[in-house]
């Protein structure tokens, strides 16, 4: 009886209000379990801030780079291409201008010496020559001869010009052509005539654009006039072609190089251009969707990589905070029962070596000890 005067009187009369006291604070109270899992969580804010940065944020800028600067030597070494190969046939037709035969301005002589350029040349479909009237006398492919004098090429060449040179459809070919033309001069005379090659399109694309980027990448080489002399892809229509409205001429006309990425109508591109010596423009462009393909799936890793370790963070601090949380629960529980003069309570937790099996083996000596004061009370 003494005893159980002695408790009620500990917990302040009922046992059952002491209970739920103790229970309204465990639920109000900041636990364990989220104190770990929030303590987990910022300690792995900084390598996982770092992740973040490296992975994704770093990697995109890296690709970026990588994107421009494979557009930029791309778009350089074509230029190079280009300059090269215009030189090239300009050298042409000034060493074959210098010849007895074409100097001769007879179509018997100069006929074979063109037709020996033509078959030289595989992208050639025409060479020929034009009197300063602008009439043609020689031509590689044996056809009669025609008026040339209206063309601009023949114009520029004999205005003064070293180089006459012309995007415009043929009158042989009947499509979109090149024309190149250089002065037919004595030694120390004037000009006595041109010399001119005609290119199709189609053949010149194959001949200096030849190049590719991907599945969807392709370069473009404009005129003066913004007019497609050759396309890597050989996608020349039997019209002449405007590309002024190409977004790196319409938004950026090589005034700004550091950005490189436009709106091509519903989707984006990345692009970049550069003039040849002849005042040409040369385009290299890509789809943004497959120049950027690998980043994106470099990132799509990263971020499932992030997501991952995030979920194995909170898995290990829920199992961690679990193993802490629920035996201190338990010896919370058996000590309100203490409290409340349940001395018979099994405690596990004795068997832990860590400061929690500490803990409950004290609860544990406490209890008999309650229960060895209270033996001595009621034998009095």
């Amino acid at each position: 009886m003494a005893g159980e005067l002695n408790f009620s009187y500990v917990t302040g009369g009922h046992p059952g209000m002491a209970t739920s006291k103790t229970s309204n604070q465990e639920k109000k109270g900041f636990r364990i379990l989220h104190q770990i899992l929030l303590a987990m969580l910022l300690i792995a804010t900084i390598p996982l801030g770092g992740l973040y940065y490296i992975s994704i944020y770093k990697s995109g800028q890296q690709w970026s780079g990588y994107v421009e600067d494979k557009l930029t030597s791309l778009t350089d070494t074509l230029v190079r291409s280009v300059d090269d190969w215009t030189a090239f046939n300009l050298r042409v037709l000034e060493q074959n201008a210098m010849t007895p035969a074409i100097l001769s301005m007879d179509a018997e002589q100069q006929n074979p010496a063109l037709k020996s350029i033509k078959d030289t040349y595989r992208y050639t479909y025409l060479a020929f020559t034009i009197q300063p009237n602008g009439q043609n006398i020689g031509r590689s492919d044996g056809k009669p001869t025609v008026y040339y004098g209206d063309r601009d090429y023949f114009r520029q060449v004999q205005t003064g010009m070293p180089v006459g040179m012309q995007v415009l459809l043929g009158k042989t070919s009947k499509k979109p052509a090149l024309i190149l033309a250089k002065p037919i001069k004595e030694k120390g005379k004037q000009s006595i005539g041109v010399i001119a090659i005609a290119m199709t399109l189609e053949d010149l694309s194959e001949t200096i654009t030849d190049t590719r980027i991907g599945e969807t990448g392709f370069a473009l080489l404009l005129d003066q006039q913004n007019r497609l002399i050759a396309h890597s892809r050989g996608e020349v229509a039997s019209r002449l072609q405007d590309f002024s409205s190409h977004p790196i001429l319409a938004s950026n006309p090589l005034a700004d190089q550091k950005s490189f990425v436009f709106n091509n109508g519903p989707k984006k591109i990345v692009a970049f251009s550069k003039r040849t010596q002849e005042g040409w423009t040369l385009i290299v462009q890509q789809d943004y969707e497959e120049a950027f393909a690998a980043s994106r799936l470099a990132i799509r890793h990263a971020v499932t990589l992030l997501i991952t370790t995030i979920a194995m963070i909170l898995l290990i601090a829920f199992l961690l905070a679990n193993r802490l949380s629920k035996p201190i629960q338990n010896l919370t529980r058996i000590a309100v029962e203490i409290s409340l003069g349940k001395l018979g309570e099994k405690i596990h937790e004795t068997r832990r070596s860590d400061e929690i099996g500490a803990l409950a083996r004290a609860i544990k000596r406490m209890g008999v000890s309650l229960q060895m004061a209270i033996d001595r009370l009621q034998k009095r």
